[in-house]
């Protein structure tokens, strides 16, 4: 039988699927925990001039078929320390639901923070999608920033 003439291209994406490997958030489980970088100002202009950023998160079930439970949001100021948690009990998430968060603040001279989300299902789903949009304005200018939380691993 002759080889197609999309053998080897065929054969050298199947090498880099493998190699690759799924990504961490396509991944199935049952819980664990996803980081999400903040930021609480950002530099307008060359003289280091800065503007307070307000953050809201959201973390989003991308499961359209079972339920998941964020137990904890916590705060994590930029030097490591653990700050307050941003949810008073564990919330309840049904299939494509979201929940939407406002983030505390760190103190000024601690770095920027970031989020640790802790979550749980009882059936193996697909992480949920945690999203961190910044925003500030000062007069007629405005700034937005957003970043997306990514799967930890857990450690030994």
């Amino acid at each position: 039988m002759p080889m197609s003439r999309y053998a080897p291209a065929a054969t050298l994406c199947l090498a880099l699927l493998l190699c690759l490997g799924v990504p961490a958030w396509a991944q199935s489980a049952r819980g664990g925990v996803i980081y999400a970088p903040l930021y609480q100002e950002a530099v307008i202009d060359h003289r280091g001039r800065s503007l307070d950023l307000a953050a809201t998160v959201y973390v989003r079930n991308l499961s359209q078929k079972h339920p998941i439970t964020i137990e904890a949001v916590t705060l994590v100021d930029g030097k490591g320390g653990v700050g307050p948690q941003c949810i008073k009990q564990a919330q309840t998430l049904t299939p494509l639901a979201t929940l939407r968060l406002l983030s505390p603040r760190c103190p000024k001279g601690s770095g920027e923070p970031s989020l640790l989300v802790r979550w749980s299902a009882r059936q193996p789903v697909q992480p949920p999608l945690v999203e961190v949009l910044m925003m500030g304005t000062a007069g007629q200018q405005g700034i937005s920033v957003s970043s997306q939380g990514v799967p930890l691993e857990p450690e030994p």
